[in-house]
């Protein structure tokens, strides 16, 4: 059922940023994004060999879309989230920002899905973006430089913009092959960088120096890579298949509470401005979400035929 998909994503999600925050005392920006994305295809790989009958034929004009999808929603913000937290030295700020996925949904749905907003929609929109201003401002008044800010609010348009891709030109593909190319082909594109460490320590995006913690390290990127990348993206991209983009986005209407949480739990700051930007954004998504749930007979492909 795509509620019960929708509770385990938000869950596993919303643990991933301290779950990111553990795998960089050990481990470099482009390595986590890397082992996530090979370990999830792996995952799926190996279920998908063994365990499922689904055999999909992938047309040749379907590799540029599905290689689209690999890069922007996937190799990009899978470097830049683990990036950026470290570089401000926190991961509960910038799980906040994920709330911004399913209004940037609507925005993109426009001219790639042809969606024109309804009129709720578009006061969400632009009630959520305001909100949002206030959270970049309490970003740049804790000293989170403005290149940075920016670079991460990359992050929630590349999944959305990920996200009505696949429901734009890869519908027709069975989730499992889908996502397990994504994942994989994310993955093989970052392998090259691994290959310069210079060039990665003069980006910020190596190991590092003193690496500390490998028990914990591994057992965080392990448990992100099989659960929170590959079983909740294959789940994330059945919801899109069977519930549209927009609905599927409404996870970021939990996530970013959890991230806060965890984000206390490591004793962050947490300012008022924060809460009331996150409070907003979160209003303005349950604007837009409400009644999200498509009437239609399509359900979740199983994972099995």
């Amino acid at each position: 059922m795509p509620y019960l998909a929708f509770l385990f994503i938000c869950t596993v999600w919303g643990a991933s940023f301290i779950l990111m925050e553990r795998a960089s005392h050990a481990l470099g920006p482009v390595e986590i994004g890397l082992v996530r994305m090979l370990g999830g295809a792996l995952v799926l790989g190996v279920y998908w060999g063994i365990f499922s009958r689904q055999r999909e034929r992938i047309k040749l004009r379907d590799w540029g879309h599905i290689l689209v999808v690999a890069l922007l929603a996937n190799a990009w913000p899978f470097v830049v989230q683990p990036y950026t937290m470290n570089q401000a030295g926190e991961h509960a700020y910038f799980g906040m920002l994920v709330a911004l996925v399913p209004l940037a949904t609507i925005l993109v749905s426009i001219p790639m899905l042809g969606i024109l907003p309804s009129r709720r929609q578009f006061v969400g929109v632009l009630g959520g973006m305001g909100c949002m201003t206030l959270a970049v401002y309490d970003g740049s008044a804790r000293g989170i430089s403005a290149s940075l800010l920016v670079l991460a609010l990359t992050v929630p348009v590349s999944y959305a913009v990920g996200n009505a891709y696949v429901k734009w030109k890869l519908d027709h593909i069975a989730a499992l092959p889908l996502t397990t190319l994504f994942l994989g082909l994310g993955g093989i594109f970052l392998l090259p960088l691994q290959a310069s460490p210079e060039r990665l320590a003069q980006w910020h995006l190596a190991a590092p120096a003193q690496p500390y913690d490998w028990p914990l390290a591994i057992a965080s990127i392990a448990f992100l890579s099989a659960i929170g990348t590959g079983v909740a993206i294959l789940l994330f991209v059945q919801l899109i298949k069977s519930q549209g983009p927009l609905f599927a986005g409404m996870v970021t209407f939990v996530v970013p509470v959890q991230a806060i949480l965890w984000g206390q739990y490591d004793r962050e700051t947490l300012t008022t401005l924060q809460v009331l930007a996150i409070g907003g954004v979160l209003a303005m998504v349950g604007l837009v979400q409400w009644g999200a749930v498509e009437n239609s007979p399509a359900l979740p492909e199983p994972l099995t035929e």
